[in-house]
């Protein structure tokens, strides 16, 4: 009886820990529609066109920049990020030299995560697409990573943005499936807290002009 029971404590001690393993690896699936995120636009730069239709985001690029904003109502941690993308060209960049600079800073795709921080980004006469953030924010950042998709970098090294030192780039990892969507995804060493995600594709500084579709965000 004894024994049966010890069993019986196993077995179900075996099926919780797959059961919240399955859970880890599900995440959080960001819902891809137009009353999720604010479009946030840059003075005198063309913008990019995003659309959204079912449960998918196409972005058309053309020689422009633009991204998406999703602010959430508390501080996530976050652990693991991964999507999935296809795309009709990517942007012009040469080599990974060239990426780190201004003239090479775009991307077919790359994912921001605004972190948690005391203060705003510092600048006293802020640009009026900051003053958007800022205002959609419901917890102050200052600072912020992006995981770039098909980086001309190795998968997981950073560089520093080249217009801002409180941004970290990171080269996502790429994978392809059998209906041609890459998979790109990053696991911190540590958990980062999170208060908003920012999406976004441009081709203004490589004057490159390419379409991609995004799909199955999903954050752990």
């Amino acid at each position: 009886m004894k024994l049966n029971f010890f069993i019986l404590v196993v077995q179900c001690a075996f099926f919780m820990q797959i059961k919240y393993a399955y859970a880890d690896v599900q995440g959080t699936s960001v819902s891809l529609r137009a009353d999720n995120f604010s479009h946030i636009e840059f003075k005198r730069i063309k913008s990019s066109h995003y659309v959204f239709n079912n449960n998918q985001l196409k972005v058309a690029v053309e020689g422009s920049a633009s991204f998406l904003m999703k602010p959430f109502d508390d501080v996530e941690l976050i652990n693991r990020v991964s999507f999935k993308w296809r795309s009709k060209g990517v942007p012009e960049i040469k080599n990974a030299l060239h990426e780190e600079s201004r003239a090479g800073d775009d991307a077919v795709f790359k994912l921001g995560l605004l972190l948690s921080g005391e203060d705003s980004f510092p600048n006293l006469l802020l640009p009026s697409w900051m003053k958007r953030v800022e205002k959609n924010l419901h917890h102050p950042s200052n600072s912020m990573i992006y995981l770039v998709a098909n980086a001309k970098h190795i998968s997981g090294q950073r560089w520093v943005n080249p217009y801002n030192k409180r941004i970290t780039m990171i080269a996502a990892n790429n994978a392809v499936d059998d209906k041609g969507w890459k998979t790109s995804s990053y696991r911190f060493d540590a958990p980062v807290d999170v208060v908003a995600l920012w999406l976004m594709s441009d081709g203004d500084n490589t004057d490159s002009a390419f379409t991609v579709h995004i799909k199955d965000i999903i954050i752990e």
